[in-house]
């Protein structure tokens, strides 16, 4: 009785092996020092020319522009010889970069026409004002009583506050209008609030 070997190796004849002995396919996984290759390659060195060197025994500049064409945008006037041409298109262009540098050049219109400030108001229409404000803040308010003087209404808060109780109606009606409020309008007034207190002390 002859017996046949096979042409291929037993351990690749797979379907004749229990499942239990199939070798188990693992997924590969990036290992340290493959890290460490692409890393080091992403992290390029220094050139030596930007580098201080520690012989120098005070501070210097380090002037190491990349490798183009000469620019006068670029390159400071101290490393500009006098007689280089460079300094004149440097000035050229500040003074294209600043038009209105020029006292005696011509500014564009306004956009909102200027106003002037006018003092027209004496003594006796100050006290007229005042006794209205007082009379019935409600009714002569601000605004109309910058209407009726001609004047602004920041004057007229300055000539006549408002009555007290002017002043609480004013207090109450933004209590309720708060009142109503979300959490987020909330929050955002109390934010507006701390910016404007950090604002003032110049924070």
């Amino acid at each position: 009785m002859s017996i046949l070997s096979p042409r291929r190796p037993l351990l690749q004849l797979t379907f004749l092996l229990p499942s239990c002995t199939l070798p188990i396919h693992c997924t590969p996984h990036r290992h340290d020092s493959s890290a460490r290759r692409t890393t080091k390659r992403l992290r390029p060195k220094q050139d030596k020319a930007a580098i201080p060197s520690h012989r120098e025994a005070r501070d210097h500049i380090v002037f190491n522009p990349p490798s183009s064409a000469p620019s006068p945008y670029h390159t400071p006037l101290i490393f500009l010889p006098p007689n280089d041409p460079r300094r004149r298109l440097l000035a050229q262009a500040h003074a294209h970069a600043n038009p209105y540098q020029d006292p005696d050049r011509r500014l564009p219109p306004p956009v909102r026409q200027p106003s002037e400030k006018s003092y027209h108001l004496d003594e006796a229409q100050i006290a007229e004002l005042r006794r209205l404000r007082a009379a019935d803040p409600f009714k002569w308010t601000r605004a109309k009583l910058a209407e009726k003087f001609g004047c602004s209404e920041f004057f007229v808060g300055m000539a006549a506050q408002a009555t007290k109780e002017r002043m609480d109606w004013s207090k109450q009606l933004l209590e309720n209008t708060k009142a109503r409020w979300g959490r987020r309008r909330s929050n955002a007034r109390e934010d507006r609030t701390k910016r404007r207190e950090v604002w003032a002390r110049d924070e």
